[in-house]
């Protein structure tokens, strides 16, 4: 693939630079559309003596090259992969792989590997014997000081490892520490957002084309099964000043008038409806991906539909009154429909709804609750057909750190008696996508896995990736899956790792 992009950085460097491999494990339009990913680019960048490239999956080719000047990924000398999913893990073994890279930490002499996203937070075991170092934190506290280290330790490994603390949200498994604290910015600096973001011009990424703003980091809600709700615990909103400021030189940098405000809850953040009036009067697009529906109304319908959001998309969870208390997400159906009929009102032209299924103590009459409200919804509002009506499905995943942590994952061919009937039932009626079982189970023993994964990691990838060679690899280690799947006792895997 041809990359024709804006705002990339080209360093020619000295011999003496530290080169950093900026590395996703995923396909391109996965990798620039994530924020987190942007930043760490260009804050390595940002620092003298330092060239930071880029690196991806590319499925199509058996060399693993950076985007920006063609170097192989093993010329580094630190690789850091930053990861959202936890079945792109293989994707990272899948890379090394591809380059020649020593797989296990104890035999690597170089280079440096380095692993930090939300799963990583959440439970790094799994990875614990691939990785040299696994970030515990958020980027702001993180980057400066490990870079800073790197840099003063590069010419010595051990004294390199031994200067990352534990209490500052460096996880070194070779040190094998007996906590680990997350670490959390206290604020969200502007240091950190980079305001031009790489823009792809090729004509089939059009729809990527928008400057990304994290408007707010962190919940108020806790919603008991989320991740990112519980491990990203303290609510910070980026000032209205620094929004202004991003959106502004945001069109300019990037050639786009459309923004995409990322946050949890988006509402939640006290200054949300002079941000949209702002970017309303700015002539700009916009689109605001997570919204609670407690937090809307009509003004705020219009609002988002006079940015161009032609969609709404909301997560009921379930319609079930004590499931929805249990999922700590509670929505009565009364304000789901009313939302819907505002928005049918304002101009949306289709609505996508997200539901959990396989939630503990969940019945066959909880299933057909939502599907009887689904059909409801469609009748009252006029939204039917797969083009106004998309239905999301996906199995409860029990994550760490949440409430619902111990819980057990549902039985694949349960799950899919459930999916069948929302298809056999709404056909015709809506768009019904459902993640596939077979992938949250995995997604499941990831997620709460110890590091004896590891091994069938590596061999996960050795046999191709996918959900036969998942099969083969547990079956070859000698894995037992039904321990990461039932009821969890603890101590957990991730006992170590301090939240708050």
């Amino acid at each position: 693939m041809k990359y024709n992009e804006i705002n990339i950085i080209r360093k020619r460097g000295r011999p003496t630079d530290i080169r950093v491999a900026i590395a996703y494990p995923s396909i391109y339009e996965v990798a620039m559309s994530s924020l987190a990913y942007q930043m760490i680019y260009f804050y390595v960048n940002s620092r003298e003596n330092y060239i930071g490239e880029r690196y991806i999956l590319n499925k199509e080719k058996e060399k693993i090259l950076s985007i920006e000047s063609g170097n192989r990924l093993a010329n580094n000398d630190l690789i850091i992969f930053s990861i959202h999913y936890e079945l792109d893990y293989v994707n990272i073994i899948k890379m090394l792989m591809k380059s020649k890279i020593e797989i296990f930490s104890h035999k690597r002499n170089k280079p440096v590997i380095v692993i930090g996203g939300p799963p990583i937070i959440a439970n790094p075991e799994p990875l614990s014997h691939i990785a040299d170092v696994l970030l515990l934190g958020e980027i702001e506290p993180i980057f400066p000081k490990i870079l800073d280290l790197y840099a003063e330790y590069r010419d010595n490994k051990k004294r390199f490892f031994e200067s990352l603390s534990p209490n500052e949200g460096f996880y070194v498994p070779s040190q094998n520490p007996t906590e680990i604290k997350v670490a959390y910015a206290s604020t969200l600096l502007l240091d950190f957002h980079p305001i031009a973001q790489i823009q792809s011009l090729n004509k089939e990424h059009t729809w990527m084309r928008s400057t990304i703003i994290e408007a707010m980091r962190g919940c108020l809600r806790k919603c008991r099964f989320c991740l990112e709700g519980n491990i990203f615990w303290n609510k910070r909103d980026r000032p209205l000043s620094q929004i202004k400021e991003i959106a502004l030189k945001g069109r300019e940098y990037n050639r786009t008038s459309n923004v995409v405000l990322y946050s949890l809850s988006f509402f939640d953040h006290k200054e949300s409806d002079n941000i949209l009036e702002f970017l309303i009067d700015e002539k700009f697009s916009f689109s605001v991906p997570s919204m609670r529906i407690e937090t809307l109304n009509e003004k705020r319908l219009e609002l988002i539909h006079e940015g161009g959001q032609k969609m709404l998309t909301i997560a009921p969870e379930t319609v079930s009154r004590k499931l929805s208390i249990f999922l700590g997400k509670a929505s009565p159906q009364e304000m789901i429909e009313n939302i819907v009929l505002l928005a049918r009102k304002n101009g949306f032209t289709s609505l996508k709804m997200y539901f959990i299924i396989g939630i503990p103590g969940e019945k066959l009459e909880d299933i057909k609750r939502n599907i009887y409200f689904i059909k409801d919804i469609a009748q009252k509002t006029g939204y039917k057909g797969e083009k106004q009506l998309k239905i999301s499905i996906t199995p409860f995943i029990p994550k760490p750190h949440t409430p619902l942590e111990s819980y057990p994952f549902e039985d694949i061919r349960i799950l899919m008696k459930k999916i069948k009937l929302f298809k056999k039932e709404l056909g015709g009626i809506a768009d019904i996508r459902e993640y596939s079982p077979k992938h949250a189970q995995i997604q499941t023993i990831l997620s709460r896995g110890n590091r004896e994964l590891s091994k069938t990691l590596v061999l996960w990838a050795y046999y191709g990736g996918n959900l036969g060679a998942w099969k083969k690899a547990i079956k070859e280690n000698n894995i037992n899956v039904k321990k990461y799947l039932d009821n969890l006792e603890p101590p957990y895997p991730w006992h170590k790792i301090k939240i708050k």
